[in-house]
């Protein structure tokens, strides 16, 4: 891992080795082959799927050996989380918590925030987030504007390796830096 501060001549850079994550099914087809840690932004519409998109990567993810923490901020840990979690059939390891506490992100090799806007994170403090936990990988689950653009915006953007859009229960890449990912919409349900 090189130190953010950390020089590295482009012959070095070309010798290094960064490990991928290797993720199947439509997962797999979307994202390609992310690097770890990754930094993914999925965002869309209300009830067009977004948190379930989320929750269903995040089995994914738990099933390849990761170890996840759903950070369930807007929905909570209730009964309607519970409906969801066994209407997509969900039976992997995948732990889930309602209130945002970076604290609690060490023994984590994915977290995701649903949504970001309620967690309350700024831009900036993300930033530090990434700094503090350089192994972890931040899914950032964000609402969408009347007009259908991430209300995240462009400073999000930026911080992110990947941005999945969700509509009508499909999902298309917007961004993606990872190798043999696709742009094509996917039907996730």
């Amino acid at each position: 891992m090189v130190a953010p501060n950390q020089v590295v001549s482009a012959d070095q850079l070309a010798k290094m080795k960064f490990s991928t994550l290797s993720i199947g099914g439509k997962f797999g087809k979307l994202l390609g082959q992310p690097y770890k840690p990754f930094y993914l932004m999925i965002y869309g519409q209300r009830f067009h799927g977004k948190s379930s998109v989320a929750m269903l990567l995040a089995d994914e993810l738990a099933t390849k050996g990761l170890k996840v923490l759903y950070v369930s901020n807007e929905e909570g840990v209730k009964g309607s989380l519970q409906e969801k979690l066994l209407r997509l059939k969900i039976s992997s390891p995948i732990h889930f918590v309602e209130d945002y506490n970076p604290k609690q992100f060490r023994a984590y090799d994915a977290i995701f925030l649903d949504s970001t806007q309620t967690v309350g994170m700024k831009p900036n403090e993300f930033k530090v987030l990434k700094r503090l936990y350089p192994k972890i990988s931040f899914i950032l689950v964000f609402k969408a504007n009347r007009d259908g653009t991430s209300k995240g915006g462009s400073d999000w953007e930026h911080d992110v390796d990947a941005i999945m859009h969700i509509e009508n229960q499909s999902a298309t890449m917007e961004k993606n830096r990872f190798p043999g990912g696709s742009s094509e919409p996917i039907k996730i349900f």
